[in-house]
């Protein structure tokens, strides 16, 4: 799979069509084994049970696929996005300790 930027644009676009996925944190394209693949770390809502969270990764990575049919492998992470530059970070913040 040769990337580019308008399937970049397409990929983020798809993981964001969740309203429960606020932010595309970080993003990686690459090959693997002669397969592309597509990895991203994506803000959830802390309060989501381990069946939503399961569920809203899996219609994102079908987005994804459809979205850039030439994707192989996709691997998804929920994350609680922080604000590195916050004066004060939340107390579910510390607790989670996510800073990346």
């Amino acid at each position: 799979m040769t990337t580019t930027s308008e399937d970049r644009a397409r990929i983020e676009a798809a993981l964001l069509e969740s309203s429960n996925i606020s932010k595309v944190i970080s993003l990686t394209i690459g090959e693997a084994d002669g397969e592309s693949l597509i990895a991203a770390k994506v803000d959830l809502a802390p309060d989501l049970t381990m069946r939503e969270v399961s569920v809203l990764l899996l219609q994102a990575k079908h987005r994804v696929q459809s979205a850039v049919p030439s994707a192989g492998k996709i691997y998804l992470e929920p994350d609680v996005y922080i604000d590195p530059n916050a004066a004060t970070p939340s107390t579910s913040s510390i607790v989670l300790l996510s800073s990346n």
